[in-house]
C-alpha cells in the first residue's frame, strides 16, 4: 500500500515537470515573423491598409492584392501593389474597377528573405473588400461650402458626398457666376478629397471668392455656381496688417505709364485717319484674318512628347501623337486621349493630355469643351493654356 501511495507521488511530479517542460518549450518559441492586425477600409475608389509592423524586421513590406484569397501556394501569381519601407504601417490603394480584391502583406528580412506565412487577420485578408459602383466620370455634389479669415490665413471647408475625389479650388476677385468666371479666377490646389479643411494665403488687402469644382464635373461643363453650395457670396478679405509680413515674398510691379487723364474736357482730340485708300485696305484686312484666324494657328505640341522616351505612359502618348494628333485627325485624337486618361497617369502626363484635347476640340470647333480642357492644364502650364484660352475666347465671341 505504501509502495503504490509512492509511486503515484512519483508519477504525479513527473507529469508536472514534464508540463513545465513544455511550458518552457512554448515560451521559447518565437512568433511568426510577419505583421500584424491587418485591416482594410474602403473610401470611395480608394482602399486604406493598416496593421501592426513586425518587431526586429528590418528589410521591407511588399503590398499584394488578388481576387482570390492569398495563401503560399499561389502568392508568386498576384499582383504586387507595392513595396515600402518595414517602418511603414499604412498604405492607401487606388482601384479602378469594381469587384472583390483580398490583400496581404509579405514581409522580407534584411539579407532580402522573404518570410511567406499568410496568416489570415494578421498579414492576410480572408474577406475580400467589394467595391461597386465606381465610376471617376460622374460628378459628384459639394455641399456646405463655407470660409472663415483666421489672421493671416482663409480657413475652407465644403461636405462631399464621396470622398476620394479629385477636387480643383479656385479664387477670384470677382463672383463665381458661371463657367466664363473661371477664366479670371486662380487656380489655388488640385486636391484629393479626404474630408480634411484647406487653408489659403492670399495677399492681404484684397477681398476674395472662392469656388471648389469636382474635377469630373468640371470637364461636363455643366457648372453651376451657388452660394454656400461650392462658393462664398461675401469676399472674404486678410487684413492688411498682415501686408508687411509678406511684402517680402511679392514680386516688385512693373512700371507703367500714367494713364490718360482730361477731367476738364479741356482738350478735344480728333481721331487720325489715315487716306480713303488706306482705310478700306485696313477694313479688308482685318475681314481676312479673321475669316483665317483659325486656319492660320498650328497645334502645338510639347518638345518633351518629341523626344526620345524610354516606354511606359510616355510612349503611348507619343504613338498617339504621332498617329493622329499630328496629321490633324481631331475627332479620333479626342478618342484616343479620353481613353489614355481613364487609366490613372502622373499628374503632368494628364495635364498635357487635357491641353491636346483642348487643342483637338478646338480645331473641331467645339470650342465650348475646348475651353474646358484648357482650364483643367492650365495650372501645370499656365503661359501655353492662357494663350489658347484666349484663342477659344475670341471664336465664341466671332460664333455667338
Amino acid at each position: 500500500m505504501k509502495n503504490s501511495s509512492l509511486f503515484g507521488i512519483l508519477l504525479i511530479l513527473v507529469f508536472q515537470l514534464h508540463a513545465l517542460d513544455l511550458l518552457k518549450i512554448e515560451d521559447e518559441v518565437p512568433p511568426a515573423p510577419v505583421i500584424g492586425s491587418l485591416t482594410a477600409v474602403l473610401s470611395g475608389n480608394f482602399i486604406e491598409l493598416s496593421w501592426k509592423p513586425v518587431p526586429d524586421m528590418l528589410g521591407k513590406n511588399v503590398i499584394l492584392r488578388s481576387d482570390r484569397p492569398i495563401t503560399a501556394s499561389n502568392y508568386t501569381s498576384v499582383q504586387i501593389v507595392a513595396e515600402i519601407p518595414h517602418n511603414q504601417t499604412n498604405y492607401l490603394d487606388t482601384i479602378e474597377s469594381d469587384g472583390e480584391y483580398y490583400y496581404a502583406v509579405l514581409s522580407y528580412d534584411e539579407a532580402g528573405t522573404a518570410y511567406d506565412f499568410f496568416l489570415p487577420a494578421n498579414n492576410s485578408l480572408l474577406v475580400p473588400i467589394t467595391v461597386g459602383s465606381i465610376n471617376q466620370n460622374e460628378p459628384v455634389k459639394i455641399s456646405v461650402f463655407d470660409t472663415v479669415v483666421r489672421n493671416d490665413a482663409v480657413l475652407i471647408t465644403w461636405t462631399s458626398k464621396q470622398s476620394g475625389r479629385n477636387l480643383i479650388l479656385y479664387r477670384s476677385t470677382a463672383p463665381f457666376s458661371n463657367t466664363n468666371s473661371l477664366v479670371q479666377a486662380v487656380v489655388v490646389d488640385t486636391i484629393i478629397d479626404d474630408g480634411s479643411p484647406y487653408v489659403d494665403y492670399p495677399v492681404p488687402g484684397v477681398p476674395y471668392f472662392y469656388a471648389i469644382i469636382d474635377e469630373a464635373l468640371l470637364r461636363s461643363g455643366q457648372i453651376v455656381f451657388r452660394s454656400g453650395e461650392n462658393t462664398n457670396r461675401i469676399p472674404l478679405e486678410v487684413s492688411t496688417r498682415f501686408a508687411k509680413i509678406r511684402r517680402g515674398s511679392v514680386s516688385p510691379l512693373r512700371p507703367m505709364p500714367l494713364p490718360w487723364l482730361n477731367p476738364g474736357n479741356e482738350i478735344t482730340m480728333q481721331p487720325g485717319l489715315f487716306s480713303t485708300k488706306t482705310e478700306k485696305q485696313i477694313k479688308k484686312t482685318i475681314s481676312l484674318s479673321k475669316k483665317t484666324m483659325q486656319v492660320s494657328r498650328t497645334p502645338f505640341v510639347f518638345t518633351m512628347d518629341m523626344e526620345k522616351v524610354s516606354g511606359g505612359e510616355e510612349q503611348a502618348l507619343k504613338i498617339i501623337l504621332q498617329k493622329f494628333f499630328i496629321p490633324g485627325n481631331w475627332k479620333e485624337t479626342t478618342v484616343e486621349l479620353k481613353k489614355f486618361i481613364s487609366i490613372r497617369r502622373t499628374p503632368e502626363t494628364v495635364a498635357r493630355v487635357h491641353f491636346y484635347l483642348g487643342e483637338s476640340l478646338y480645331f473641331s470647333g467645339d470650342y465650348q469643351e475646348a475651353l474646358l480642357e484648357f482650364l483643367l492644364s492650365y495650372e501645370t502650364y499656365y503661359n501655353q493654356s492662357r494663350e489658347w484660352i484666349q484663342y477659344v475666347l475670341e471664336e465664341l465671341i466671332r460664333v455667338n
